[in-house]
């Protein structure tokens, strides 16, 4: 199975104006930098000073946890997304740097192997073994995140530096977990990844020679470097089908538990538990995987790299049909209203099916792992539903995490706060910074699809792809497509102008957002009829350069309510305003935060707050008026309370709040929770317009 929507290569996709470009120009110009002086100046040593204990002998000292390596190759990985649209020469330098003192560091191991915690505190324990600990030691992870570094930095500049190094350990990876058949050991130390990232990252790996078949002959040439694609997907499929699979694990822990999702096979799990971040990222490569490995069916490959679990292209399916059912459970029970997953603080993991508290974790890195498997998702069936998680994910579980002078960070976003939280300007674990980096920098990638026939707006953002389209009687055209005078997310109003080189018949397929309200479709001024489609308006035509297609969208202030199991929300709306959650912040309503509403309309209003924004406005249920911001940005005008969830009166009575316990949860995630609760037109649904 090819991809159902693929994405145009990164550098084809640039933001132009508006809201999003804006942001990613302060994380340019600020962030990027303020993370790259934190970490080289982390623990007084900073992060490379571990790669050059490494490359001098020595022994006995690590600088920050395990998994720093990782870290510092993420932040590579999401400045060369930057640089490739923005070249930016001093950030290149730097990255060159850092690439040499990771080769110098890799060069002296004989077999590629690079990680520095091990390879200082505790050499004789290599992938967890002789008494180690794989989930500590994150070795699989942060080779991971050298492979996405390397990848993504060769596709932004073409230097293979750090791509060599990834090649180098990927292999090491290979020779010890499955090594070619015949040899000896084969097949090799039954290790997955403890930490998931690994996973699409080897994938990427494998389908970057897969689309650049001389690049490993380049790699052979210049470095003497072998790669070897077909290994790296025998890898990835390794890893997923030994998850679950504990006898002679080599690693320890041999059971990892929901916690690594190691507590059952994949094919045979149906709930997302465990650790949120590992899980979603997780299900990100099991997604890719499965793409992958249909199309190896589909292209004739070899039993050997396609599926075994079953005869055919439909035992590939095993592995999507794995990933859609987890997804089903995320979105329908697990999933707060602002796109974040991993409600409980212990463990930073999944919490019961319909327990999402207010106060959840809802860790920055979980959002953005989920918008990558949205993202991948999205790859696989191409719904607009998986667009509609990843925008939110974005919006309003990422992008809050980092303030308005683009310096401070939460790791945490919970929906309730009682004044005693703040960014902090640097952590002890400062995982997410890293992961916020990666996927606002390839946020791009996702505004555009392309199908056989059809061209797709997922994302409404001002920017411009330049590029080929694949036309239904399989020849190509020339192509680009402006979105201008995008007003999101504070007015619904954006154009797509479109460019083809010559007049050209084709479907432009135009994502209806599930918050959009009165969505009207004008071409070259005049209103389309057109079906909807999997959540997209298909606008069929003969398309010429210069086409307009006007779109505008309602975007009405409206209460939401949650599913009746989730009680954390019973009797209570939260507010929002097109892709944007709004929240109750003190700084606004110094008389309390837990207010509480009654039947009045809330409104708009135009505010010069944070250099110009819309906020909602209102009186509560006793005649009292109050102000709602957008959730991003509470918490920067200093410390102070925060809800999201509002009480709500209902015919002018209070609602009774409700409570559940572990056993209530536990039965509505099995179905056999409370019958005298109304389900009707909740189906498939957590969240809906309060009635």
């Amino acid at each position: 199975m090819s991809a159902a929507v693929e994405r145009p290569a990164h550098r084809q996709v640039k933001m132009t104006d508006g809201f999003w470009a804006g942001q990613l120009d302060k994380i340019h110009r600020v962030t990027v930098w303020d993370v790259l002086n934190k970490f080289e100046n982390d623990h007084e040593e900073g992060i490379m000073k571990n790669y050059e204990w490494v490359i001098e002998g020595k022994s006995g000292s690590h600088v920050g946890p395990p998994w720093y390596d990782g870290l510092i190759c993420e932040v590579i990985r999401g400045i060369s997304d930057i640089i490739a649209v923005n070249y930016d020469e001093k950030l290149d330098k730097k990255i060159e740097a850092y690439t040499e003192i990771i080769s110098a560091a890799q060069e002296k191991d004989p077999d590629g192997y690079i990680n520095t915690y091990t390879t200082l505190i505790c050499p004789d324990k290599r992938w967890g073994g002789n008494g180690g600990s794989l989930i500590w030691q994150h070795e699989t992870y942060n080779i991971g995140c050298l492979t996405e570094a390397g990848i993504h930095y060769y596709k932004a500049t073409g230097k293979k530096g750090l791509l060599r190094c990834a090649v180098k350990a990927v292999n090491c990876m290979c020779g010890v977990m499955i090594p070619d058949p015949g040899t000896a050991g084969y097949p090799g130390k039954n290790i997955v990844p403890a930490h998931s990232l690994a996973e699409e990252a080897v994938i990427k790996l494998y389908r970057l020679f897969q689309e650049e078949p001389g690049l490993a002959g380049e790699m052979k040439e210049e470095y003497g470097v072998c790669a070897e694609p077909e290994r790296y997907f025998r890898l990835a499929k390794f890893w997923m089908d030994h998850r679950g699979v504990h006898q002679d694990r080599y690693s320890m822990p041999h059971y990892m538990g929901e916690y690594s999702q190691d507590h059952c096979r994949i094919t045979e799990q149906s709930e997302v538990v465990g650790h949120a971040v590992r899980a979603a990222l997780m299900y990100t490569g099991l997604t890719a995987l499965g793409m992958e490995a249909c199309a190896s069916m589909e292209a004739g490959a070899s039993t050997e790299t396609g599926a075994s679990m079953e005869a055919g292209v439909e035992g590939t399916n095993e592995y999507l049909k794995a990933a859609k059912r987890l997804w089903d459970n995320m979105e329908q029970t697990k999933l707060h209203i602002s796109g974040g997953i991993g409600a409980v603080h212990n463990e930073e993991r999944f919490g019961y099916q319909y327990d999402l508290p207010n106060d959840a974790y809802l860790e920055t890195c979980a959002g953005a792992a989920l918008a990558f498997w949205a993202g991948e998702m999205h790859r696989a069936f191409g719904d607009s539903k998986y667009m509609d998680v990843l925008e939110c994910a974005v919006m309003n579980n990422v992008l809050p995490c980092l303030s308005e002078d683009g310096t401070h960070y939460f790791y945490e976003n919970p929906l309730v706060s009682d004044g005693d939280r703040s960014r902090w300007s640097w952590h002890g674990c400062p995982c997410c910074p890293p992961m916020f980096l990666k996927i606002m920098a390839c946020l791009q990638d996702y505004i555009y699809g392309l199908a056989p026939g059809r061209l797709y707006v997922n994302l409404h953002m001002g920017s411009r792809y330049e590029g080929m389209l694949t036309c239904s009687d399989g020849g190509s055209v020339g192509i680009a497509v402006e979105q201008k005078e995008c007003g999101l997310p504070w007015v619904g109003t954006n154009s797509i102008v479109l460019h083809p080189e010559k007049k050209t018949e084709f479907i432009l397929a135009v994502r209806k957002p599930a918050w959009a309200g009165e969505m009207t479709v004008l071409v070259n001024g005049e209103k389309a009829d057109c079906p909807v489609e999997k959540g997209y308006f298909l606008i069929g035509r003969e398309w010429q350069d210069g086409d307009v297609v006007r779109i505008v969208m309602e975007l009405p202030a409206v209460k939401v309510e949650a599913h009746p199991f989730v009680t954390a929300d019973s009797g209570r709306v939260a507010l929002l305003r097109g892709p944007l959650l709004y929240c109750i912040e003190e700084a606004d309503n110094p008389e309390g935060t837990d207010v509480e509403l009654g039947d009045e309309k809330i409104v708009t209003e135009e505010s010069s707050l944070f250099g110009g924004i819309r906020i909602i406005e209102g009186v509560t249920a006793e005649g009292k008026p109050f102000r709602a911001i957008p959730y991003y940005l509470w918490n920067n005008r200093g410390e102070g309370k925060m809800n999201v969830w509002l009480r709500q009166r209902k015919d002018g009575k209070r609602q009774e709040e409700r409570v559940e316990d572990a056993a209530g949860f536990a039965a509505h995630g099995a179905g056999t929770g409370n019958g005298e609760v109304d389900l009707t037109g909740w189906e498939g649904r957590l969240y809906r317009r309060y009635q």
